[in-house]
């Protein structure tokens, strides 16, 4: 039978909890969740492979100790602020494909099933170059044929993207995300949606997109994996999901479960939290909020 599973992107630990033991104990002693997916801004794949390997290793010992699955790798804020796969200088589209390879690598090592997040953005001149644009995207569909088949012989399951937050950055709208999910791999891994539910609601396009509601009820091929964050329709805020940001905040569990529904008959989804906090925001505080956060959905999943 299907399940639901909550867990939580290890985001809130980077530049506080960096140590395997920190992390992984916060995860699975203070919020008492068995899953988590891993944020690379925690090890950059292209740092020293020594280095990288052995914090890989760490960890996958720690998560085998605590019984905890790490379900994905996940890219952070540093990736995200690079244009990856569709940067316009072509050196550095292939420069952002080895650092894919690499994610994939650690990945591997690390134990997870899965990599993936953003995987580019177009520059303001491309965007409004429809010709451009269009070998960008065809350019884009080989390189994550390549890097499908990679990630099969590295002995992953899938490869995540997620929708974004910016019309220049690709997979922002719902008919994106499906002209991504229905590309030909060739036989390597699926290419899967990561459905950060707080990202519509920052888009202003006029369309269904900017319903983080009717992304649920899209037909995907492979069940979803969805960031939770809770947001306005002014930003892009990844609020935590205590009382004061749930007055504020428009992402609401019960409309979300309620949504979800249909996908559980395609297989288990997993649900992570994501709540991103201010660096200098207090130690004790993100860790109250993380607390309030696993508990709002942990109530709200028990009603179902």
């Amino acid at each position: 039978m299907s399940r639901l599973h909550l867990g939580i992107n290890t985001c809130f630990a980077v530049k506080r909890w960096p140590e395997p033991e920190q992390w992984v104990r916060i995860v699975t002693y203070e919020l008492g969740l068995d899953c988590c997916q891993f944020s690379l801004d925690l090890a950059d794949p292209l740092l020293e492979e020594s280095a990288t390997t052995a914090y890989a290793d760490a960890v996958r010992e720690l998560a085998v100790t605590h019984n905890l699955f790490i379900h994905s790798t996940f890219t952070g804020l540093a990736a995200y602020s690079w244009s990856q796969l569709l940067h316009p200088h072509l050196p550095m589209r292939e420069a952002a494909t080895r650092w894919y390879e690499r994610a994939i690598d650690f990945t591997a090592r690390l134990g997870a099933t899965g990599m993936g997040g953003h995987i580019g953005a177009f520059s303001v001149q491309d965007a409004l170059d429809e010709q451009r644009k269009q070998m960008l995207l065809r350019e884009l569909q080989v390189r994550l044929a390549a890097l499908s088949h990679y990630a099969a012989n590295k002995g992953l399951t899938h490869l995540l993207f997620e929708n974004m937050a910016v019309t220049r950055e690709w997979g922002h709208s719902i008919e994106e995300a499906e002209w991504l999910t229905n590309l030909d791999m060739s036989g390597g891994v699926p290419l899967v949606l990561c459905l950060d539910v707080g990202h519509p609601c920052a888009l202003h396009t006029g369309t269904a997109s900017d319903d983080y509601l009717a992304w649920f009820a899209r037909p995907w091929s492979h069940p979803p994996v969805v960031h939770l964050q809770q947001t306005d329709r002014t930003g892009d805020h990844h609020w935590p999901f205590t009382a004061d940001y749930n007055a504020q905040g428009m992402v609401r569990a019960e409309s979300l479960l309620q949504a979800i529904e249909p996908w559980l008959t395609n297989g288990d989804v997993f649900l992570f939290l994501e709540p991103i906090h201010p660096f200098e925001a207090d130690d004790d505080t993100v860790l109250d909020e993380l607390r309030a956060s696993v508990e709002y959905w942990r109530e709200a999943l028990s009603k179902r």
